[in-house]
């Protein structure tokens, strides 16, 4: 185990070289991909929603859904129930590269795994969520 770390993060700066390419022609980057992808897929969701689902801390997508409205890739609108938050939806520009984004993402993920049986690729997807789990329990200063 004492390579750990160093495994997860070349996979890490990796991934984020691959995506940074291949999204650049989409003009988002590799840190914006996952909240135009959950958007698309659970449209007006709110703020909290969003952060809750990509396990990202508050501040964090208040400042990328901030980029991505100001680049055309969503709205906002004042949620109906508590005025305080925001519905976040789609716009046609994100409908649009969605399914390239999709794509994309799964190029790299079987980039990853294509040395890996079919057993190997779930028992792996598990072990990972597992592991991720564990990083979110250990590490909740930032959730």
């Amino acid at each position: 185990m004492k390579d750990l770390s160093k495994y997860v993060s070349v996979t890490h700066r990796r991934t984020q070289m691959f995506y940074t390419e291949n999204l650049e022609k989409l003009e988002i980057t590799s840190g914006q991909f996952m909240y135009i992808v959950c958007i698309c897929e659970n449209a007006g969701q709110t703020q909290d929603e969003l952060s809750q689902r990509l396990i990202i801390d508050k501040s964090t997508v208040a400042k990328v859904l901030s980029q991505l409205e100001t680049k055309g890739f969503i709205t906002k609108t004042i949620n109906s129930n508590d005025r305080r938050a925001f519905n976040i939806f789609p716009t046609d520009k994100a409908m649009d590269i969605y399914p390239q984004i999709l794509e994309i993402k799964d190029e790299w993920h079987h980039r990853l795994t294509e040395n890996l049986s079919d057993i190997e690729c779930d028992v792996f997807q598990k072990l990972m969520e597992k592991v991720m789990e564990n990083s979110i329990k250990n590490c909740k200063k930032y959730v």
